[in-house]
């Protein structure tokens, strides 16, 4: 189609026209000027008028609100958890459900971990959070206490997700510095008392037993593809292991946390700096006349009683078995009070997989703090693995295994000649 030049000349002003007319057609409002108008009001012409046009409807449309009728945009600033502390606060029974502790432990928790936290800041980069330090260990014991998603606390207590992850490092890293550590009974007279403690509370038969030891895998979310193969557990989960020793109170007196789910108990533990200590000389942590119990996946040691396999059986031996199922009950307790109270263990832990040893230490610390606290909680889970545990058969290949092994078998006699 050829133009003449009447058109050409003519600056496009037909297809002005015919431009104006659609833009028109669809929506012109009435505060919008013309082209003409603006010409006429600036004083000056303008080379295209098109691009006076667009740019005329743009800034228009810009500047009203997406929310229709020139309204103002609504204010999306987050409480930080302000109001859902106040609910918290409505009675002692509301806030130990929620934060599992009563409201007089959590002031001392508090008192203890205030001088890790931060104080309240303006939130800028590099800056301390808005949110108060007693807001911020709230809100992580939520966590904690019923685990899941953290979008689902966040969402509770009208967090950002990134500054919850920022809160959640910090009051890891003050629980496990404020709180008092783990620590296994060195001293003579400390290791008598848990005896006694074992004697007097569980009834053990006994004599000299301080701890308990055992291990429970805690979920975790699929590691790093270099991780994978190590944090597979037998149960076809990712996991990490918890391998700890309590005392006849349920407290931790010694954990191991962290390690990779393929790990197995006694592994574990023999590749601990615990067990290097106690097999070393003139530096052992137990003293003598005192014993650790354990279950049938670790090895026996003269320090450590496991029970007898079933075909090793016989009606002394059966005794003996009895007689150390009852306090080695304690452990399988401890940890389903351990997850039971803080459930962020007992289902998948949704968080980097670096960061699961502060949560289970943190736990633990939690565990042992409320216990010296007397703030008791009864709802308890099953931590087992959900399958019995093998008794491994005996064989004294080495010259300290034969002698736990002869150990073991005048315990025996002096317990079926003491109790028959």
């Amino acid at each position: 189609m050829e133009t003449s030049s009447a058109e050409l000349h003519d600056g496009g002003r037909s297809g002005t026209t015919t431009l104006d007319s659609s833009i028109s057609a669809v929506s012109t409002p009435a505060s919008v000027p013309t082209t003409s108008e603006s010409s006429s009001s600036s004083g000056s012409g303008s080379a295209d008028p098109e691009l006076d046009l667009l740019f005329e409807l743009c800034a228009h449309f810009l500047g009203r609100s997406r929310f229709g009728g020139g309204a103002s945009r609504p204010n999306y600033g987050r409480d930080n958890g302000q109001a859902w502390v106040a609910r918290l606060l409505r009675s002692e029974e509301t806030f130990k459900k929620r934060i599992r502790m009563s409201v007089a432990s959590f002031e001392h928790l508090y008192g203890r971990v205030r001088p890790f936290l931060r104080r309240a800041g303006d939130g800028k980069v590099g800056r301390p959070p808005t949110i108060p330090p007693r807001v911020r260990l709230l809100v992580v014991l939520f966590w904690l206490a019923h685990g899941g998603s953290q979008f689902v606390a966040c969402e509770v207590a009208d967090l950002a997700e990134s500054t919850f992850c920022a809160i959640l490092r910090e009051v890891l890293a003050a629980i496990i510095k404020g709180l008092p550590p783990i620590c296994f009974p060195i001293s003579l007279a400390s290791q008598r008392e848990s005896a006694a403690d074992f004697v007097s509370r569980l009834e053990c038969r006994i004599a000299g037993v301080v701890g308990v030891i055992d291990g429970t895998l805690i979920r975790v979310q699929t590691p790093p593809a270099a991780w994978k193969a190590a944090y597979n557990t037998r149960k076809c989960f990712y996991g990490v292991l918890l391998l700890g020793i309590v005392d006849a109170r349920k407290r931790f007196i010694w954990i191991r946390s962290g390690l990779p789910g393929s790990l197995g108990d006694s592994r574990a533990f023999k590749e601990s700096a615990w067990y290097e200590r106690q097999q070393t000389v003139g530096g052992r942590v137990l003293h003598p006349g005192h014993v650790i119990l354990s279950d049938g996946g670790f090895a026996l040691e003269y320090w450590l009683l496991k029970p007898y396999p079933q075909q090793q059986l016989t009606p002394k031996r059966k005794f003996y078995n009895y007689c150390i199922s009852s306090p080695r009950a304690v452990v399988e307790n401890s940890f389903g009070l351990l997850k039971g109270r803080w459930r962020v263990l007992h289902d998948k832990v949704s968080a980097e997989t670096e960061l699961v040893p502060a949560i289970v230490e943190s736990c633990a610390l939690l565990h042992n703090f409320l216990i010296d606290e007397e703030d008791e909680w009864v709802d308890v889970v099953d931590a087992t693995d959900g399958e019995p545990r093998d008794v491994h058969p005996d064989v004294g290949v080495t010259r300290a295994y034969q002698m736990a092994l002869r150990l073991r078998d005048e315990l025996v006699e002096h317990l079926w000649a003491e109790h028959h």
